[in-house]
């Protein structure tokens, strides 16, 4: 389908629900991400920015490109890095479970954006957003059996430490040197054909 009409069916859906921002995720994936021509991405790119910002005007949230052109970027003022969103929903002294609560309820679409704390907003636009965007749909499943986790721990510390791991664990937080550096190399562990020789 062209993206005039896949960002019609994305705005169909209800206003910065979590349907809507994995939809339009998965489009930057295949219209910026993926796509070679350089024009015809930066076209997407504009264009879906444009949808987004749209839909998260009310939370003073803004998409833009990052520093690779292909990289959405979450920013109500300064982008914030995972591990600063988890201190903050963590602080409260039920350790972040009903800031995990808040975000279930919004994935549910029990919950609108506008009605989750700041930091949650954010975190909820950059993991159904911008996540998808760089290609790891895959991992909402994992990020929503945390959240679970997080909510239903019942203490404070093991709430406030499952959001310290998510912060620093779950895939996608991963920078790219964090990233590469788990890549298994043959020959820093001996243990390859020609080592057995």
């Amino acid at each position: 389908m062209p993206l005039t009409t896949d960002l019609a069916e994305a705005l169909k859906l209800p206003s910065g629900s979590a349907n809507q921002l994995a939809h339009l995720g998965r489009l930057w994936h295949a219209y910026v991400w993926l796509e070679k021509d350089t024009t015809t991405a930066t076209d997407a790119r504009t264009r879906i920015c444009e949808a987004v910002n749209g839909q998260l005007a009310t939370a003073k949230i803004k998409i833009t490109r990052g520093f690779q052109a292909y990289d959405p970027v979450v920013r109500r003022g300064r982008p914030k890095r995972y591990v600063a969103l988890a201190a903050t929903m963590s602080g409260g002294t039920d350790g972040g479970a009903g800031h995990a609560t808040a975000i279930i309820e919004w994935i549910k679409g029990s919950r609108v954006l506008s009605a989750l704390p700041e930091a949650a907003q954010e975190f909820v636009v950059i993991t159904h957003f911008a996540e998808l965007g760089r290609g790891y749909g895959s991992e909402l499943d994992a990020l929503y059996k945390r959240l679970v986790e997080i909510a239903q721990t019942g203490s404070a510390v093991k709430s406030k430490a499952l959001w310290g791991d998510l912060a620093t664990k779950w895939s996608p937080v991963l920078t790219y040197k964090e990233d590469s550096s788990t890549d298994w190399d043959p020959e820093k562990d001996g243990d390859t054909e020609m080592s057995k020789d």
